[in-house]
């Protein structure tokens, strides 16, 4: 999902494309794919833990626009499986706002919770299909105050498609978001994915959100890895940056690990 617990802070700097980079290295490995957004990505998928599993990823996030850096470290982001189409969803973070000239701040971040519902399996369909409607609160007065985020809930209302296209997986996210007081606005994605070894995936994607009018907004482009620890343990990574001028993010880094149990 989008992070919308922030004041925006547009920026310019030189131009990144971190995605074609990424395509190009996919391209030309020799192996299968396994394409999948979620952790570490921004861009989701249609995928879900299956019927009585927990996931729970347990990272730390960071984002640097033109003024300011903002962690959310840790970042506790929880999900059950029910049945093999369904996914229920918690996350909350612990944010930490450096901005240049104020003394650090940090608080309780906004909560979140969501249903996945797969309705397409890849297997029966050639095509597999989600929505994935979400709301994010606020869980503390004070980080509100404070500036930490933004005030009111936010809902938002996606779709998520995923096919293997021989040594590519590709997946897609396109939805809408609102929030009280405010215009709705876009969020879409595009990522890709690509198994190295029975081990290693290599993982691209570009990321964009922007008013209904799609006259304003940021596009972001991440590269990133999951490497297996073993059948339970997966380490996430990402890094990336904006890749047009009017970007509200400078960098961007992801670093957790996941557990199925």
């Amino acid at each position: 999902m989008a992070r919308t617990d922030r004041p925006p802070a547009p920026t310019g700097g030189p131009r990144f494309r971190p995605s074609c980079l990424a395509l190009a290295v996919l391209l030309g490995l020799q192996t299968t794919s396994r394409g999948q957004g979620g952790p570490p990505l921004l861009t989701d998928d249609p995928g879900t833990p299956g019927d009585g599993v927990w996931e729970l990823n347990l990272a730390a996030a960071m984002e640097r626009v033109s003024t300011e850096t903002r962690w959310e470290a840790p970042l506790l982001d929880l999900n059950y499986g029910v049945g093999e189409r369904t996914q229920l969803k918690l996350e909350i973070p612990w944010l930490t706002l450096d901005e240049d000239g104020r003394e650090l701040r940090s608080g309780l971040g906004n909560g979140l919770i969501g249903v996945k519902w797969r309705f397409l399996d890849q297997e029966t369909s050639g095509i597999s299909v989600s929505t994935y409607p979400q709301v994010e609160f606020n869980t503390v007065t004070s980080s509100e105050q404070r500036g930490l985020v933004e005030d009111g809930a936010q809902v938002l209302l996606p779709f998520e498609v995923q096919r293997d296209f021989g040594i590519l997986g590709v997946d897609g996210e396109i939805g809408y978001a609102s929030r009280e007081g405010d215009d709705g606005e876009w969020i879409w994605g595009l990522a890709v994915g690509r198994d190295v070894t029975e081990r290693l995936e290599l993982l691209a994607e570009v990321h964009g959100e922007g008013d209904l009018e799609l006259d304003e907004g940021e596009l972001v482009g991440n590269l990133g890895f999951r490497w297996s620890l073993g059948e339970r343990e997966t380490v996430l990574f990402s890094i990336g940056r904006g890749i047009r001028d009017r970007d509200e993010t400078e960098w961007t880094a992801y670093l957790g690990v996941q557990l199925v149990i």
